[in-house]
């Protein structure tokens, strides 16, 4: 068995400038895959309005990479309500359409598969969505990023350690195995902010680590990749520098001959 990564970016659709950013690494770097926030991520409870920056970005996307199936980076407001939300898979079904069209209209591949922002479908803090998630995807035929193994996503977290989260996410992949529902082998990224990222060097060897531990089969790194704009030091304070960094990361030869030497496939989806 093969080695073979999906890398994305996520967020599309929150930024201009990242967008068309994005959509120029799809076209000329490593970056194979994109997650499309199409509601607005910072909206209370009450219902977040749909983002119009969603169609901005799959019309980017699609001139530039035109293959590519857009996923659904799925937002759910906050803070939830005590008990969570009912409607929860009506929810997740009005973003997936709210995609669904965006991508009609640039004659784009429909969307390939659900993304969970901030992590709020998994339930790591609050309520898990996973049963729902998986039965949405199982439906409507779409994959679903959660991971097979945590051992990644997972280092050094001690919420990911504990046996309760350990029993739940491994009865969640037998669930999408049942269902017929497409998991990646494990996924992978840089969590946290400026802080944990420290500078550009630390940034992109925590990357090249990840790397040449990715083990057989498809798995999934993920960055949010965003150039450093007056916009992105307002709205991401203590994010903008690895954001920056990331953007970087993708258009780095020291990134790029590392996937190369660790003969890594370079694909769309798992």
């Amino acid at each position: 068995m093969t080695r073979s990564l999906v890398l994305t970016a996520d967020d599309a659709g929150t930024d201009p400038d990242a967008d068309r950013e994005i959509a120029a690494l799809l076209a000329g770097s490593p970056l194979t895959a994109v997650s499309v926030i199409t509601v607005d991520p910072g909206a209370g409870p009450g219902g977040p309005p749909e983002n119009p920056g969603a169609a901005r970005a799959v019309r980017h996307v699609a001139e530039a990479a035109p293959d590519v199936a857009p996923g659904v980076h799925v937002v759910l407001p906050t803070p939830a309500p005590e008990g969570g939300f009912d409607d929860v898979t009506d929810r997740i079904g009005a973003q997936v359409d709210a995609l669904t069209r965006a991508a009609a209209a640039a004659d784009a591949p429909s969307p390939a598969r659900l993304d969970s922002h901030q992590g709020t479908l998994y339930g790591l803090v609050g309520r898990s969505y996973l049963a729902e998630s998986i039965a949405f995807c199982a439906a409507h035929g779409l994959a679903f990023r959660m991971p097979r193994g945590l051992e990644l996503y997972g280092d050094g977290d001690p919420v990911l350690a504990s046996a309760g989260v350990r029993a739940r996410h491994a009865s969640a992949v037998a669930a999408a195995d049942a269902a017929g529902v497409r998991i990646p082998r494990v996924i992978a990224t840089l969590r946290g902010g400026d802080a944990e990222a420290r500078d550009y060097a630390t940034l992109r060897e925590h990357y090249l680590r990840l790397l040449r531990r990715l083990p057989e089969g498809a798995s999934e790194i993920f960055l949010h990749p965003a150039p450093d704009t007056p916009r992105q030091r307002d709205v991401s304070a203590t994010w903008w520098r690895k954001r920056a960094w990331e953007l970087r990361l993708l258009g780095d030869p020291v990134f790029t001959r590392e996937i190369e030497r660790e003969g890594i496939d370079l694909v769309s989806g798992w």
